[in-house]
């Protein structure tokens, strides 16, 4: 199979020295896929060709050589090779700066213009492997501070959250052990219910724990959602908290189609109406539906889904953390007895499945937590 000629984009205002460097070239076996004679539109033929290289004059109108080079190194990284007049201690450092590979003094010879498109692409490979290698060490830097994070967090909630109710269990149970003998059936049968109340306590703030590991670890299967099912399966799950407060909870009867993972949009919505039945106040009207149009963000297209309540609000201060681990909305508006890692691991959940998060509030007139999805559609 006969290897494909490198690619070259020309940029030099001088026709004649433009004419004779594209004769070298194509007598050395090149394809010539562009050429510009001012800064401007090098940039501009280098984006639309995406050449395997592009030799820059170092004074052009518009943009000099060295300003080019700097901008597609940001915005369309490619080797370049700069021709010049004159050859200085100051420009060869700023053409290492502005990420220029290689560089040639006017009129180039055909042997030297070969040669420095040669090490121009070899730099240039060396530099993007570089590059990439600096992107994945801070990839993972930034999991190692949230993994750190995250382990600071875990002994806060053991040290902490866990020994509000572990110590009422064990005072209660060790009344019960010494006196039941002495003690009235209503105070036994209170003592008996305060311990099982608090042991469903620790047993929700283990299981939040072991579902924020998992979800950060997790390597799920995206799929297209039956969403209509996962808040029906939602609402089952919540059934006795809904019976309990009275709750009216309106939805539609469809939805639109999106992509994630079952369980885990079914923990999102779980989450968000216990919030909503929680701080919804006497008999909550919670409503769960979805915005009809659709959001578009780096070129990936969302749904937005939310659960609104008619609670007393979230104060606006308290919008921006409500979604870090281990925060409590607990304020003159808002109390309640979760232990912090649900609007965390909300948050975890959607990151992972590519959407993002939110809450819409103000103090007195109910909350409107949202999450997002994207489309179905490619």
């Amino acid at each position: 199979m006969i290897p494909s000629p490198i690619r070259v984009v020309i940029a030099e205002d001088d026709a004649l020295v433009s004419e004779m460097v594209q004769r070298q070239l194509e007598r050395l076996g090149y394809a010539i896929v562009g050429e510009a004679y001012d800064g401007y539109t090098a940039i501009a033929v280098v984006t639309e060709t995406r050449p395997d290289v592009v030799i820059l004059d170092i004074e052009m109108p518009g943009l000099n050589g060295l300003e080019v080079a700097e901008e597609l190194h940001v915005s369309c990284p490619t080797p370049v090779v700069i021709l010049t007049a004159y050859e200085t201690q100051e420009l060869v450092n700023q053409a290492t700066a502005a990420g220029v590979g290689a560089y040639l003094l006017k009129p180039p010879q055909p042997r030297d213009l070969d040669r420095a498109i040669t090490i121009a692409m070899a730099r240039f490979a060396d530099i993007m492997q570089l590059r990439a290698m600096n992107a994945e060490l801070q990839r993972l830097n930034a999991d190692l501070e949230s993994s750190n994070a995250d382990l600071e967090a875990y002994a806060h909630v053991v040290a902490h959250d866990l020994k509000d109710p572990l110590s009422a269990i064990l005072g209660f149970a060790e009344v019960v052990q010494e006196e039941h003998t002495q003690l009235p059936a209503e105070k036994l049968t209170e003592y008996l219910g305060i311990i099982v109340t608090k042991s469903r306590k620790a047993v929700s703030i283990i299981n939040g724990l072991l579902l924020l590991a998992e979800v950060q670890h997790l390597q799920h299967d995206i799929k297209s959602l039956q969403m209509q099912q996962i808040v029906k399966e939602a609402l089952e799950r919540l059934a006795w908290q809904i019976a309990e407060r009275e709750a009216e909870i309106t939805y539609p009867e469809e939805w639109p189609e999106v992509r994630g993972h079952p369980q885990l949009v079914e923990e999102v919505w779980a989450n968000y109406i216990s919030n909503a039945l929680k701080y919804g106040g006497t008999r909550p009207r919670i409503a769960l539906g979805y915005d009809a149009d659709v959001i578009t963000r780096e070129g990936n297209r969302y749904y937005r889904f939310w659960v609104q309540d008619s609670g007393p609000g979230v104060p606006t201060q308290l919008h921006e953390i409500l979604f870090e681990p281990f925060v409590r909305a607990d304020s003159g508006h808002m109390r309640s007895n979760g232990h912090g890692l649900g609007l965390n691991i909300v948050r975890r959940i959607v990151e992972k499945l590519g959407g993002a998060v939110g809450v819409e509030s103000q103090a007195g007139s109910g909350s409107r937590f949202w999450f997002t999805l994207p489309t179905t559609e490619t």
